[in-house]
């Protein structure tokens, strides 16, 4: 939650990769949007969104290869 004092800006953050599940390469070419406070915040919310997308359960890893891009 941003205070009356904190004036971090939300950006658009662009993800185009592949994803690992358990170091193991599960998608190529996964493609995801979102808005976030930070490049790490929005590397989080993309994560998040493929598990999603994919049901996979929040305590398993899932890592994004390559770059989360500010538009």
């Amino acid at each position: 939650m941003l205070s009356e004092g904190n004036t971090q800006k939300m950006q658009t953050y662009t993800f185009c990769g592949a994803v690992k599940v358990y170091d193991r390469l599960v998608d190529e070419s996964f493609r995801a949007k979102t808005c976030a406070t930070s490049k790490g915040k929005a590397r989080s919310n993309i994560a998040y969104q493929y598990r999603k997308k994919a049901n996979i359960a929040n305590h398993i890893p899932v890592t994004l290869v390559g770059d989360v891009v500010s538009v």
